[in-house]
């Protein structure tokens, strides 16, 4: 009731006296309320709730909803008056709470109040926001008083006293953290509360600029998103995940990824994952176990990350790259513990015997292509390691300035070497500088077989190939001028052809990954586009295999057999191989273009008919030159053409005197006018294996007999080493 007896508001008597009909007209009539109430008197009545709930709670509650319809009913009639008193009714605690409902596990703020307790319109919400604020305020009880309630409270009233306010944006993100913190179980209340505190921040991100930014700083490092039964922060969750990565990454359900995107987005929710975050999940992993084996489940979350995950994103990438950027990501080892990747060797072939008994191999389940792009060392490749150095291309001085890419380097010198006649010139010269008297140029059509060799990537070089053998073996520093580009062991040797022993880079015409196999103990490698040799790099372009000894013979049979050892002694010889440039490989090569077909081989081979005459009479060494090709099917090894020079022992000392006496002016860089003039005269028979027979009588000379008609400016130019030519000339002439 909205007043008791004893408040005197009410006539008093009986019906002959004031309660007469007829008498309470009358008092009406003069003044009397009825069906009405003033503003004051109801701001009085809303105080006197309190008083009235000290003992009777629901007579509180019914006095309550009294208070509300009469509110309605002034609404309802435009009085205007009310405004002057709705800040005052604000502030009174005038309405009841709603008490935690049935099954609600959460801690329901209502709960912290005594449960008769009144509030005022400014302490609590409407139910219709219930699921944004019921963790932090009481929600207003609209049910009927008998309920503890008010009873339903209309739309007009509720805009009147300000019960249609919004909760704020800090509000509601107090409300789901405290959610996200007081998680025990999913239920279907913890779900609503999650998911309406989403909707409300996202459509305030959307309406305001400033809301955007304070929601965003507030949430992007809080565990706020729902997802597997699990609270979880932005960092750990993607739009997109297509494998089970839990309890540490998480995809975003779609019923928030197509309702709530911005939300999500702005916090920081990715797109998918990086490499760098399925790195961190390893890591985390790893902490948890240190140096003890995964668990089976744990294994297989491994696994999953590494080869759905990781691998999904570093498939198209260079191998260079990745081992130098991944080589820490961590993978499982056979024994089932994590290890960097680089720290891994991979057994993929179970005849290759790796000595080393601290090796670890990395787990059988984790595929071959993944463990070797991640750093991964193959079985094949560890066995490498005691026999292999690194080749490189070097160049004067110190590194400075600008950088021009190997590839390119040799494009340009096969410039210098336009044709592959000039290559083969090269290849006679550098042999005699070897002190060879024999070379054979072979070409060999046979594919090659591919099962013990050292990786996949090497299995190109196992087609057609020119081969290119000479019975002297390869020196150290043979080894390290054949490296240099622009110097070599020619430098300084102006008897020797070509500019600084550049010319053996004219072998690119055909090939992009020359190679050679010396005294059977000695396998050179190189590689510019660091695309075939097993270990080579863009800063170590080729590779370098020592003291092969019995166990690399067996394990890598294959790749020896390139080097015809089965039809050549190679014992204390060198046999050189240059692979042809197929058609596959000259579409990635940055070389050349221009595959090489076997014709090719077999023509300019073919010149050497016509010229090995001449060839072989200003060579200072070789004696014999010989042009072969393999039989494809059989193997058997075909002469086609062969030309040899005999001399006399006595010429043939002749010849190295005179050989010697440039090589001591060379070394003591004698100027012009101190080269002592040599001449010497000698016969030479060469027959070919046409049973063509010629004697020809050959005068080399070397320095100037009247140095005076030497144009000054010619020994000053030499003088200043400008010029490094030496003073030699040849001629020969047919005699029979």
């Amino acid at each position: 009731k909205l007043y008791d007896l004893k408040d005197g508001r009410f006539p008093y008597g009986t019906v002959q006296t004031y309660l007469n009909p007829v008498i309470l007209v009358k008092l009406v009539q003069l003044g009397m309320a009825k069906d009405d109430i003033s503003w004051e008197d109801l701001l009085e009545r809303a105080r006197s709730v309190a008083e009235l709930n000290e003992s009777d709670h629901t007579a509180a509650c019914i006095r309550s909803s009294i208070i509300l319809s009469l509110i309605d009913e002034k609404l309802k009639h435009r009085d205007q008056k009310g405004k002057e008193f709705v800040t005052s009714l604000q502030a009174i605690d005038f309405l009841p709470f709603l008490s935690k409902p049935a099954g609600f596990s959460l801690s329901w703020k209502g709960a912290d109040f005594h449960p008769y307790k009144m509030f005022s319109v400014n302490d609590v919400y409407i139910v219709d926001h219930q699921d944004t604020v019921c963790l932090l305020k009481p929600i207003l009880n609209e049910n009927s008083p008998s309920f503890k309630g008010c009873g339903p409270v209309s739309l007009a009233v509720k805009e009147f006293l300000g019960l249609l306010k919004k909760p704020s944006v800090e509000l509601v993100i107090n409300q789901l953290k405290e959610v996200s913190k007081l998680f025990d179980g999913i239920t279907l209340y913890q779900e609503s509360i999650t998911s309406a505190c989403y909707k409300f921040l996202h459509d305030e991100m959307l309406n305001s600029e400033s809301a955007k930014l304070h929601i965003i700083e507030a949430l992007k490092d809080s565990s706020f998103i729902l997802v597997e039964n699990t609270y979880v922060s932005p960092s750990k969750v993607a739009c997109h995940l297509n494998f089970d990565a839990t309890p540490y990454l998480f995809q975003l359900p779609n019923k928030y990824k197509n309702n709530f995107r911005e939300l999500f987005e702005g916090v920081g929710v990715q797109s998918s994952f990086t490499v760098e975050d399925f790195a961190l999940l390893l890591e985390l992993v790893k902490q948890e176990y240190d140096i003890r084996p995964l668990t089976e489940s744990n294994f297989q979350l491994c696994r999953r990350v590494i080869t759905e995950g990781i691998w999904g994103l570093i498939r198209e990438k260079n191998q260079e790259f990745c081992k130098k950027h991944y080589g820490e990501i961590l993978l499982p080892d056979s024994q089932f513990c994590l290890y960097p990747a680089k720290s891994l060797c991979y057994n993929g072939c179970p005849w290759i015997k790796v000595k080393d008994s601290a090796v670890k191999y990395c787990h059988a389940d984790i595929p071959r292509e993944v463990a070797v792009k991640l750093g991964a060392v193959p079985k094949r490749h560890k066995a490498l390691e005691r026999y292999a150095s690194n080749i490189c291309f070097t160049t004067l001085g110190s590194e400075f300035g600008q950088k021009e890419k190997l590839t390119s380097r040799i494009k340009s010198i096969l410039n210098a070497y336009p044709s592959e006649k000039e290559m083969l010139k090269e290849l006679l010269q550098n042999a005699d500088e070897a002190k060879a008297t024999e070379i054979c140029f072979i070409f060999d059509p046979r594919e090659h077989p591919v099962d013990r060799v050292f990786d996949e990537k090497w299995t190109p070089i196992h087609g057609p190939a020119l081969c290119v053998y000479n019975n002297r073996l390869f020196t150290e520093d043979d080894i390290r001028g054949i490296q240099n580009l622009g110097r070599g062991t020619k430098e300084y040797n102006p008897i020797k052809t070509g500019q600084y022993g550049i010319g053996f880079n004219s072998v690119y015409h055909i090939t992009d990954c020359p190679s050679f196999l010396s005294g059977n103990d000695v396998l050179c490698i190189f590689d510019p586009h660091a695309r075939y040799a097993p270990g080579a790099t863009s800063l170590s372009p080729g590779r370098m295999f020592r003291d092969l000894d019995l166990d690399f013979r067996t394990q890598f049979s294959d790749v020896l057999g390139l080097y015809l050892g089965e039809l050549f002694h190679l014992g204390k010889s060198t046999m050189f191989r240059f692979p042809l440039r197929n058609l596959e490989m000259a579409k990635v090569s940055e070389i050349s273009s221009v595959p090489v077909s076997d014709r090719i081989v077999q023509n300019f081979l073919g010149k050497l008919h016509s010229d090995g005459t001449e060839l072989l009479m200003f060579l200072n060494h070789i004696e014999k030159i010989s042009v072969c090709e393999i039989e494809k099917t059989t193997g058997a090894l075909n002469v086609l053409y062969s030309v040899t020079a005999r001399i006399t022992d006595g010429d043939r000392l002749k010849r190295k005197q005179f050989h010697g006496s440039v090589i001591d002016s060379v070394t003591k860089k004698r100027h012009l006018s101190d080269i002592p003039v040599h001449q010497i005269t000698f016969t030479m028979d060469i027959e070919d294996s046409e049973s063509n027979l010629t004697t020809w009588l050959v005068c080399n000379r070397s320095g100037f007999s009247d140095i005076q008609n030497v144009s000054k400016s010619v020994v000053s130019a030499h003088k200043n080493e400008d010029i490094t030519l030496f003073p030699r000339g040849g001629i020969a002439a047919c005699i029979s």
